[in-house]
């Protein structure tokens, strides 16, 4: 019997009992549905992890800011507390490889109000006219504050677009707007364009928070530069290495003797990230695979009853001149058509389910990156195969293995 003519007669033995193969094929088709769909929805969030990640500098990315002092502690009240400007000036200049430099504070979230009488309590950022490039905030409308401004303790500010939304509502316009943080009274210069980035913060709020001069915060917070952040773009994150030790030096030459300031350098962070969330997937695939083997052990149940009620079928058949490798080839058919024909319904259903989870995602958070895991569609398919062909392997040798007279007997 030819290979087409068997598998004609497997399709028709399991058309012949249809619910029981559709309940088989279902077992089948929620463990694929669910390693694609689980492993693209993680895969997304990796890649827009990483996207916003890599849009502020990723791996080029250095933080530097200050510490308690651990060596030379009779030399710790000879200086000033905290990075000051003085000390980004003696960094930044001519400090080669570095694309973007920011000296800036977290202030943490203050009250503001407007002179509406509305109230929010936004992120707030004391930094230099540095801080806007070096985290890659675009201006919506108005002018973002420059150095002049700095230098003259200027009291202005610039507000993302929630702050703005929440305190100055159409048709108030916020630049021009008189806003009260805590106990600094500025006016609005300028409202940042879509600062929305999904699931990458640095201890503040994108779209809900607020920039003033550093020096004007200084004038009523005089604790601002005591817990500044010196914030530095590399052009390569092989060139992490050459900046942080030239910091290292220019740092000694301002405090020497003084141990009080830590760089991190995210080459090696985003290493583990990457790691992390590839463990995260691999967990999740697994997890995932466990419906499928369940789904296996279904398809061999299945197989094994339709071997014990087809016994008198394949004793007439072995009696006609069937071999035994024909019967055994017809019942492993059986089992791979029914976890084949899961794996790819499941896989089907699991792209589309993933891509339309990603367009509503999307609609809430701009910067979703959608993706199919193709790994995970592949192993879907390969695995169902090995699934159908492994579970239905003892189905097949036992109704190979039958003897025609007993088999007629029964």
């Amino acid at each position: 019997m030819s290979l087409l003519e068997t598998l004609r007669m497997a399709a028709s033995a399991l058309a012949a009992n249809r619910g029981r193969s559709l309940l088989t094929v279902l077992s089948i088709t929620i463990g694929a549905f669910a390693i694609v769909v689980m492993s693209s929805l993680a895969e997304s969030g990796l890649n827009t992890l990483a996207k916003g990640i890599e849009d502020l500098g990723g791996a080029r990315i250095l933080l530097m800011w200050s510490k308690s002092p651990v060596r030379g502690q009779n030399k710790q009240f000879a200086y000033e507390t905290g990075i000051r400007p003085v000390d980004r000036e003696r960094i930044a200049k001519d400090l080669p490889h570095v694309e973007a430099l920011s000296l800036y504070s977290q202030m943490g979230e203050l009250d503001a109000m407007a002179e509406s009488g509305l109230k929010a309590r936004p992120s707030v950022i004391a930094g230099d006219a540095a801080f806007f490039e070096a985290f890659s905030l675009p201006l919506g409308h108005g002018r973002l504050f420059d150095d002049a401004d700095n230098r003259e303790h200027a009291p202005v500010c610039v507000v993302g677009k929630k702050l703005a939304e929440q305190v100055f509502p159409a048709p108030a316009e916020p630049v021009g707007s008189l806003l009260t943080i805590g106990a600094l009274r500025c006016r609005v210069i300028g409202a940042l364009g879509n600062t929305e980035r999904f699931g990458v913060g640095f201890g503040f709020d994108w779209t809900d928070l607020v920039v003033v001069p550093t020096e004007a915060m200084q004038d009523v917070n005089p604790q601002t530069q005591n817990q500044a952040i010196l914030f530095v773009k590399t052009d390569a994150a092989s060139s992490n290495d050459i900046v942080k030790r030239l910091i290292n030096a220019r740092m000694e030459q301002r405090h020497p003797g003084v141990d009080d300031f830590e760089i991190l350098d995210f080459s090696g962070g985003m290493k583990e990230f990457h790691m992390m969330f590839m463990t995260l997937e691999l967990i999740v695939a697994v997890l995932a695979g466990i419906a499928l083997f369940v789904g296996g052990v279904g398809v061999m149940n299945m197989m094994l009853v339709a071997v014990s009620e087809r016994v008198t079928e394949i004793g007439l058949r072995k009696a006609l001149g069937a071999s035994p490798r024909t019967i055994g080839t017809q019942f492993l058919i059986e089992s791979t058509l029914l976890s084949v024909f899961g794996g790819a319904t499941g896989t089907a259903l699991g792209i589309a389910t993933a891509t339309l989870a990603s367009i509503l995602i999307a609609k809430k958070f701009a910067t979703w990156q959608h993706s199919v895991a193709p790994w995970a569609v592949l192993a879907a398919l390969v695995v169902t195969f090995v699934i159908g062909v492994g579970f239905g392997w003892l189905p097949a040798k036992k109704a190979a293995g039958l003897d025609p007279v007993e088999a007629m007997r029964r």
